[in-house]
């Protein structure tokens, strides 16, 4: 049994190590260990200060690059797109600054924006899937071809297929855009048929738990799907977005081996540069994945012209009657 005298000797202990800790840190000791930390404090602002001028020379650089990559995009391009339609076909998740972006290096290359469609949540979420399904059956009616709608988000495709590619449609543009639950905005309705047509995505996607990876994965699947459809429509479509991350889009539809020709790193100026050759590289029937990103088939898309627009069919000319005999 432990006694008194015991927990005494503990007690007188504890404070003899405190007092020989207080006039150590207080006499002989106080000056090296003031002096060492006062130096590792140094040190490490030093070192902050250092990496805060790497920093800005860095961005000074990309900066320049940027403005580099603008001034000679009109001479590189040559009025690559010249008398060309581009439709923007914008994901949910997609930055305002990146879409800006998009049309603007579109009119750079001499195309033109004639429609811009707006994707919503709901177009997309998993949550939605029973409203959109009740959906597609009405759409359906609206659809001038239906053969590309055989599942409710073909049928969802090829309802924006039709709108951007074809020409508007009140009636289609009014179900879609119904208030109390829009699947899409008709940010700029389709002047006249675009020939081609880019979708924009977003950037890498940030860390998920496994919930939202498992309902990200659904929503990745649709649209997917969405793309494929799309791009079976006139001159097809590029899909502009990330590949960074395992999950990205752009990485899950290279994966796939799909045929959606892809641009990967969103953002940046190289990335819009690309931009113009891989629309004219998908009217030439060609298809890659360009960029620098994961899964990426080569850097840059060929440099193509712009094919001829396919011939208007004609009507077959009307028989000549002979002339009658003399």
């Amino acid at each position: 049994m432990i006694d008194f005298r015991y927990h005494l000797v503990s007690l007188v202990a504890v404070f003899l190590a405190l007092a020989v800790g207080i006039i150590l840190g207080a006499g002989p000791l106080a000056d090296p260990i003031g002096d060492t930390l006062t130096g590792q404090v140094d040190k490490l602002r030093e070192d902050r200060n250092q990496l805060n001028d790497q920093l800005t020379q860095a961005q000074s650089r990309i900066n320049v690059q940027d403005q580099t990559v603008e001034q000679f995009a009109p001479r590189i391009f040559n009025g690559l797109l010249q008398g060309t339609g581009v439709a923007l076909v914008v994901l949910p998740d997609a930055e305002a600054e990146d879409v800006k972006s998009v049309s603007e290096i579109v009119t750079a290359a001499g195309g033109s924006v004639n429609a811009q469609i707006n994707l919503q949540d709901s177009f997309f979420a998993p949550a939605k899937q029973a409203y959109r399904d009740a959906l597609s059956g009405q759409i359906r009616q609206y659809l001038t071809d239906t053969a590309r709608a055989t599942t409710p988000e073909s049928t969802l495709a090829a309802a924006i297929g039709q709108l951007i590619f074809t020409g508007q449609n009140d009636s289609l543009s009014g179900i879609l855009t119904v208030e109390e639950t829009p699947l899409i905005q008709v940010a700029n309705p389709a002047t006249q048929p675009a020939r081609s047509a880019i979708i924009v995505g977003s950037g890498p996607l940030k860390p998920q738990n496994e919930k939202q990876q498992k309902a990200s994965e659904k929503r990745t699947k649709s649209i997917v799907e969405f793309a494929q459809t799309l791009n079976t429509f006139a001159s097809g479509v590029v899909l502009y977005g990330s590949a960074q991350g395992e999950n990205d889009l752009l990485t899950k539809v290279r994966a796939g081996g799909n045929p959606v020709p892809t641009v990967d790193g969103i953002g940046t100026k190289t990335s819009l540069l690309s931009l113009p050759f891989a629309l004219v590289a998908r009217m030439n029937g060609t298809a890659g994945a360009w960029g620098s990103e994961q899964k990426a088939s080569a850097l840059v898309p060929p440099f193509m012209e712009v094919p001829a627009p396919p011939a208007p069919t004609e009507a077959p000319a009307a028989p000549v009657d002979s002339p009658a005999p003399q």
